[in-house]
């Protein structure tokens, strides 16, 4: 790195996106102010912009969206940035969550989410129960179904089982074919259950205005050409290079049971069976309806990933623009599966990985999450939409204490929520504070814009250093998940996590990554897409997208195993890797003509000791064991050696969205980058005090320098010993901002 870059980064134009605020549009616009607070922007160095126009809080941006004013308005911060050579994103929507145009697009039915419910009757043994018989799509099926026809291959809104097996009824036997015929009339044998199963759709008015449906690749696309094509149609020649990024927000699905009018056909085509027989599957807890489960949240999720975000990146790519999105749910596995399929999977269409932390709080893995789910894909940028409702009271001493942690959990990017054009009224309300000019902290912000660029001059352009690989398990959390039908969105207290192994699954991931993150044995998390990403060389698995290296493979809770994986599992064995499994050796595939072979391989490898399985309870034994399978390049030896988290799970039910209250760290933690043939290690002191620490740095190198990180200051580390391959050097970690160790 240039040390002249570091000591004065405000100057150095490759670092414009260091620090993009949300500058939100949320009242009258003026030229003249407009311009003003470009100005403003600049001289604290503050060089990309995004304008985001608000209407929350009963007041908030006048005027009318992508008319002719707002493209003026567009027009004159892009006259500005390219006078200036700056930057700036486009946000492709008014308020959130993206895809609806302002709220035109879900006017039509057409394009808003569609969902399935599941009713239960209970049929006592020997009473009648009767039903208006219609097919899956809703059709009464007695326009449809001739006399005399059998209705063979037709998928019915209603299935019976039996209570006691689940054995299912065939509703053939039990038409009656009266005047309107054929009607259902059932009368069981013995205890049984209905399941009536609809496909719906929210009218606009009760809330479904908000939610187009991101599954439908039809939908997407009009979504591209009312917002967009709009863009690209006035400003096209500026893409690429003054307008570099496109900002998709919190997207999520509204129901627990979503549905599109291609998902039987996708899914035929990946799972060869036809799921609409079988949806009822979906609230039924035991391993058949679990592997169901597997299936459906699987194909959610392939849809998710390409008809929304693939569309939207192919749009981009075509213009030269990058892709960020950040999405909802981050912080839990549930909240993965609920409002994902799979939540890391949705990165692969995304040119700058995106996560959003909101509230004070520090210590949670949402950020983790989303900088695995990129990294896992290769991608070379990272960003995360941070300080809504930190409130006005935040100090800057607690700005750049967050700033720090976001950092070293893999973001690279600080998206400011956000620089309000005003403050007046109820617009001082929108999840406060203002990061601009309105803030008490605004005086410092020069040099917290300073310490953003530096790092990201260190942790960009190279590729973060962990040692661990974990597995996600979302698929033994969906084997036993019981999805709430109950439940869209937005709640403080929401539904608890349906199905006890589930929740045990879920609370034990976090409490395992939690701790790894204490002992400083930085990880990444690998998912089933992903795999094809790694493979294993000399004893070591390689993302071969980013040359990122892992020493050591958990596979924490992971009853499902995909095949895919069992196979890198076993080709790193092969070649002397150690496994560390917690609970249980996964049994079951994503198919079950590869349970067998997955069983067959962990068997194998637990016979011969390359598995290692530890209790979930066991934790800090598991941890032993992977401390002896990594290289540590760099370690503390002496003071603080790691962090105590104060909130090291959530409880068993879903917020929405997630507000870091409460959550801290206190200790030191550290993250290393590898960047230009050094190690850039990023050491932050969470307690509120000074701390002294004596870390071992192993280099072939000069004595390591201390970079820090706030006033730019560079010096030769204090060294302690000289050792076999490298030193003891002694570090003193101020509070609320970090240092940076670099060593050869």
């Amino acid at each position: 790195m240039n040390k002249k870059i570091w000591e004065s980064p405000k100057v150095e134009k490759s670092l414009a996106e260091a620090q993009v605020p949300l500058w939100f549009w949320n009242d009258k616009l003026e030229t003249d102010e407009i311009l003003r607070q470009l100005k403003m922007q600049t001289e604290v160095g503050v060089t990309c912009t995004n304008p985001h126009a608000r209407t929350l809080g009963g007041e908030g941006y006048i005027g009318g969206y992508l008319d002719e004013q707002w493209m003026k308005d567009i027009a004159t911060v892009l006259d500005y940035k390219k006078e200036h050579n700056e930057k700036m994103w486009l946000y492709d929507e008014i308020d959130w969550p993206a895809g609806t145009c302002n709220q035109t697009i879900t006017k039509d039915e057409n394009n808003r989410e569609q969902y399935i419910t599941i009713e239960t009757v209970e049929i006592p043994k020997g009473q009648k129960y009767r039903a208006q018989l219609s097919d899956f799509e809703g059709k009464s099926i007695h326009h449809i179904v001739p006399m005399g026809s059998d209705a063979s291959g037709m998928v019915f809104n209603v299935n019976i089982v039996k209570a006691k097996t689940g054995e299912k009824y065939d509703i053939r036997n039990y038409f009656n074919r009266e005047i309107f015929g054929p009607e259902l009339e059932f009368c069981a044998d013995e205890d049984a259950i209905a399941y009536i199963t609809k496909v719906r759709v929210d009218t606009f008015e009760a809330g479904g205005h908000l939610q187009v449906n991101y599954l439908d690749a039809e939908v997407t696309k009009k979504f591209l050409k009312s917002t967009h094509d709009k863009y690209y149609e006035a400003f096209g020649e500026d893409f690429g290079s003054t307008i570099t990024t496109v900002f998709n927000d919190e997207t999520r699905m509204c129901h627990a049971i979503a549905w599109c009018n291609t998902f039987a056909k996708t899914f035929l085509e990946l799972k060869d069976y036809d799921i609409r027989g079988e949806l009822y599957q979906l609230i039924l807890p035991g391993e058949q309806a679990g592997r169901v489960r597997c299936d459906y949240f699987d194909v959610l999720a392939h849809l998710y990933q390409n008809n929304y975000f693939g569309e939207i990146y192919k749009w981009c790519q075509e213009r030269n623009l990058k892709l960020y999105a950040h999405l909802l749910g981050e912080e839990t596995l549930f909240g993965h599966v609920r409002y994902s399929g799979d939540y890391m999977r949705q990165s692969k269409y995304q040119d700058v990985g995106g996560a959003d932390h909101l509230g004070k709080g520090i210590g949670s893995l949402n950020i983790k999450f989303t900088s695995s789910g990129a990294h896992s894909y290769g991608k070379k940028q990272t960003a995360v939409e941070v300080f809504a409702n930190c409130g006005w009271d935040m100090t800057f001493e607690e700005y750049i204490r967050m700033i720090t942690w976001q950092f070293q959990q893999g973001m690279q990017t600080i998206i400011n929520h956000g620089f309000f054009y005003s403050d007046r009224g109820e617009r001082k309300n929108d999840w406060p504070p203002s990061q601009f000019f309105q803030w008490q902290g605004w005086k410092h912000q020069a040099a917290g814009n300073d310490m953003v660029r530096r790092l990201y001059y260190a942790f960009s352009e190279g590729v973060n250093e962990a040692d661990v690989l974990v597995y996600m398990p979302t698929e033994s959390f969906c084997l036993h998940y019981l999805p709430n039908q109950q439940y869209t969105h937005a709640f403080a207290k929401g539904p608890f996590t349906q199905g006890e192994k589930a929740a045990y699954i879920d609370a034990n991931l976090q409490l395992f990554l939690n701790e790894l993150s204490s002992a400083n044995m930085d990880f990444e998390l690998i998912h089933k897409d992903a795999v094809v990403n790694f493979q294993v060389q000399d004893g070591k698995i390689i993302n071969t997208l980013n040359g990122q290296v892992f020493s050591s493979l958990a596979l924490p809770m992971c009853e499902v195993l995909p095949v895919e994986m069992a196979r890198l599992c076993e080709q790193f064995a092969d070649t002397g890797g150690k496994i560390v499994a917690l609970d249980e050796l996964p049994r079951l595939s994503m198919s079950k003509r590869d349970d067998a072979q997955v069983c067959a391989i962990m068997k194998r490898l637990h016979e011969r000791g390359d598995i290692i399985i530890k209790s979930a309870d066991e934790k800090a034994e598991a941890l032993k064991v992977i401390e002896q399978s990594i290289p540590h390049p760099i370690k503390i030896v002496a003071g603080t050696k790691g962090t105590i988290n104060n909130h090291p799970k959530y409880e068993s039910y879903l917020i929405d969205p997630y507000l870091h209250a409460g959550e801290d760290l206190s200790g030191v933690l550290f993250a290393r980058y590898l960047k230009d043939g050094k190690r850039n290690t990023l050491f932050m002191n969470y307690s509120d005090k000074p701390d002294v620490i004596e870390v071992a740095v192993e280099t072939a190198g000069d004595v390591p320098e201390v970079w820090n990180t706030f006033t730019g200051e560079i010096a030769k580390a204090e060294v302690v010993a000289k050792t076999a391959n490298g030193y003891v050097v002694k570090l003193e970690l101020p509070c609320n901002y970090g240092i940076l160790l670099v060593s050869e």
